[in-house]
């Protein structure tokens, strides 16, 4: 190869890659608010009124069930 087709295929390269990036950005910043506007809504944040929160302790006590050698990861 000579330095002036590497010189084109550089270029070539540079510019699709520049292009479809631009096209996948628009993607990810349009599609993934649409997958995920269920909880991304401020309605699925709140909790609902009267329902108490729940205590850490019996969420680790729940986890530690299944096999209590495999401790959760925090």
């Amino acid at each position: 190869m000579q330095a002036s087709s590497l010189r084109l295929w550089y270029q070539v390269h540079k510019w699709t890659s520049l292009i479809c990036t631009v096209f996948l950005l628009i993607l990810c910043l349009t599609g993934l608010p649409l997958i995920f506007h269920h909880e991304l809504s401020p309605q699925a944040r709140a909790a609902a009124p009267g329902v108490p929160l729940a205590d850490l302790n019996e969420i680790l006590a729940s986890a530690k069930k299944p096999g209590p050698e495999k401790l959760p990861s925090m």
